[in-house]
């Protein structure tokens, strides 16, 4: 459904700042008539090569999702405000293609950082969780950075596509995810 030239796909499938520039710089030599748009993507989400805007973001929607209730109003405007930082309101249909994947690809770094051996720790972090403790854990923070945080604020069409990209890219990191995900969605 959200098909990109093949050459786009060393680009989304790394994760490390310094060689996904790498590899945008050499997309420009190939007449790629994404790469600007790219680019601009790529700049918007790391202001610098040790900082990774999007990846906060997430964090930042995943700790907005808990605090609906009595600031609910001021809650939903920062999530309108990260909406429209990450493009989430683009309509252009070449740029949606793009967006997903590099959605994906933001969903795909959280993710790589849960499996470290603090993440989901329990007791102050004196108890290491077990693998699947992880995989239910992450699928949990996924559903609420995405969809439970879209669902919440009122924001599921403008965040429609952020939610897809982010689920799909859960349910290729684990098999045990899309059972989670499911009885999170109800």
């Amino acid at each position: 459904m959200y098909d990109i030239n093949i050459n786009l796909e060393n680009y989304f499938n790394e994760l490390d700042p310094k060689l996904r520039l790498e590899i945008l710089d050499s997309l420009k030599d190939s007449g790629n008539e994404d790469f600007n748009f790219l680019r601009e993507i790529y700049n918007k989400r790391y202001p610098d090569e040790n900082n990774d805007k999007w990846l906060w973001r997430c964090m930042c929607l995943l700790i907005l999702f808990g605090r609906g209730k009595i600031f609910k109003r001021s809650r939903d405007r920062e999530v309108l405000k990260i909406v429209n930082e990450l493009s989430m309101n683009d309509s252009d249909t070449s740029h949606k293609n793009l967006l997903y994947h590099e959605y994906r690809n933001a969903a795909k770094r959280y993710l790589s950082t849960c499996k470290s051996s603090g993440y989901a720790s329990g007791l102050l972090g004196l108890r290491k969780a077990e693998d699947d403790e992880k995989i239910y854990r992450a699928c949990q923070d996924i559903w609420q950075m995405s969809k439970g945080i879209a669902k919440s604020s009122g924001l599921l069409n403008e965040m429609n596509l952020w939610c897809e990209a982010f689920r799909d890219e859960l349910f290729s990191y684990s098999p045990l995810c899309q059972e989670a995900y499911g009885r999170l969605d109800i």
